[in-house]
């Protein structure tokens, strides 16, 4: 009786093993189902000439008919398919090769079925049971597949074979077939169990090599290895979100706690974000302090933020055995349609700064759409509100500018980052009272991919020009100057 609970527990065990196998490793699957495709269909091609040439002359027999080249248009529409599986190696989605893969494989063996029964030199089924049984060598699906596509072949064979042949013959191929399909069954049961073993042990071994030691998420290389295969797969209609995260004034744990205690709260952190980020998200160790996730299918802004805000309450509640509050500062940017993994990554960045600036333990989040090409150059422009003034500006500067205006300090910090490139020139309207246009100062001019960019501070009183010669602006000017005094403003900062 323990005997048999062993033999149970072990088969249980195997055909686990071969469910997460498929699980896990449907990428491999797929790479190496197309590769024995192309090998096969060329080797099968050789092989068949070859055994028809030894036929013809070796059995009397065999003689050449039209059944024999039945096989000739499977092989060459194959060999442009083999041609585009190559091209676009790692493009092709699982329900694809599994359409390509099994469609060769059921027109390979009616055609062998077509021979069999009607050109069979030893008046019995030959071809495509040995078809049959070697298919799990060089075809790999689940057992309940090979089952099916096993029997609707054979089938095939016996149905011709019936109405064909007498019924002797119809017998003997009925038993060839029966032995052919239970030895590929029990063959196939052996190879997915030794397949399983060797991928998932690969698989894990790969696994351990990706990960960052310290913090068990993914390492650098990984991470970004892993982010640039899911923007070359990703659609446009999907959605994703990127955050990257930074532990506020981690040197002062290193150095006022240890190394130890930094290296705990790193380990925490990795667990932390193990722990409250989806399966399928991408989250790994940027480096030192820096984490970055990825969150494929995040499409909702309020739900990203909630999100970060959490988690920022969870870092803040981790016990590192010290009286010291541990926070994080978030960037974080949902990208919609078509984007760059760079582009994305560099606006989280951008945010995490803003985060920073901000006093720490504070969480950006924006979103970014694709864009029209820009023709021209850009000028930012910040103002509470659309007023006369702005619409001036807009009349008598849109034919050389593309004007991007905005109303607050986050919205054009976000404009910044978008169109670091285009950039020209930045106009933000500084009223200290309102709190308005002063963390823009201080991002331009800290940030150092923006210090060089001209900013205008446009004023009202006094203090706000105080306060925007304080910040570093480029050129200040009374919001009540005359248009030409902007426009002249504006030409002498270009030059």
């Amino acid at each position: 009786m323990s005997g048999f609970k062993m033999i149970t527990k072990t088969n249980r065990d195997e055909m686990e093993a071969i469910k997460r196998y498929f699980n896990e490793c449907l990428p491999t699957i797929d790479d190496n189902n197309l590769h024995m495709l192309r090998k096969a269909s060329m080797y099968i091609s050789i092989v068949y000439i070859v055994m028809l040439i030894v036929g013809i002359f070796a059995m009397e027999a065999v003689r050449l008919s039209i059944y024999h080249f039945v096989i000739v248009p499977l092989m060459i529409i194959y060999v442009f398919i083999n041609m585009y599986t190559l091209k676009h190696r790692g493009e092709i989605s699982t329900a694809k090769t599994a359409a390509i893969c099994c469609t060769f494989y059921f027109f390979l063996g009616v055609d062998l079925a077509v021979i069999d029964v009607f050109e069979a030199p030893a008046g019995r089924a030959i071809w495509l049971p040995i078809a049959v049984i070697g298919l799990p060598m060089i075809f790999i699906d689940r057992i309940y597949k090979y089952i099916f596509e096993e029997s609707v072949v054979l089938s095939i064979l016996l149905i011709m074979s019936y109405f064909h042949n007498d019924f002797d013959h119809f017998k003997n191929d009925a038993y060839i077939s029966m032995a052919a399909f239970f030895i590929s069954i029990l063959s196939a049961r052996i190879i997915l169990e030794m397949r399983a073993k060797e991928a998932l042990a690969m698989e894990e071994v790969t696994r351990l090599s990706s990960l960052d030691k310290l913090t068990h998420v993914l390492n650098k290389n990984a991470l970004l290895e892993r982010i640039d295969n899911y923007f070359f797969r990703k659609t446009a209609e999907e959605s994703c979100a990127m955050c990257i995260i930074d532990l506020d004034d981690f040197k002062l744990v290193n150095d006022n706690l240890g190394h130890n205690t930094g290296d705990l709260l790193l380990e925490k952190v990795g667990q932390l974000l193990i722990e409250n980020f989806r399966a399928y998200d991408l989250v790994g160790r940027y480096g030192g302090d820096e984490f970055v996730v990825l969150m494929p299918r995040m499409s909702d802004i309020n739900i990203l933020t909630a999100r970060c805000k959490t988690l920022q309450m969870y870092i803040n509640d981790l016990d590192i055995g010290s009286d010291h509050r541990i926070t994080a500062s978030i960037g974080a940017v949902i990208c919609k349609g078509n984007c760059d993994r760079k582009v994305i990554f560099s606006m989280a960045d951008d945010a995490l700064y803003k985060s920073k600036i901000q006093g720490k333990n504070c969480s950006t989040n924006w979103i970014y759409e694709e864009q029209e090409s820009v023709d021209k150059d850009v000028l930012i422009l910040m103002a509470p509100e659309k007023n006369q003034g702005v619409q001036r500006l807009y009349d008598g500067e849109e034919d050389r500018f593309k004007i991007v205006y905005s109303t607050d300090d986050d919205a054009t910090i976000r404009d910044i980052s978008r169109y670091r490139n285009e950039i020209k020139i930045v106009m933000v309207e500084v009223d200290t009272a309102a709190g308005l246009g002063m963390l823009v100062l201080k991002y331009l001019k800290r940030r150092e991919g923006f210090a060089k960019i001209p900013v205008i501070a446009i004023v009202e009183t006094h203090r706000d020009a105080d306060i925007a010669k304080e910040l570093q602006a480029d050129a200040i000017i009374g919001s009540d100057e005359p248009d030409a005094k902007f426009r002249e403003v504006i030409d002498s900062l270009m030059k």
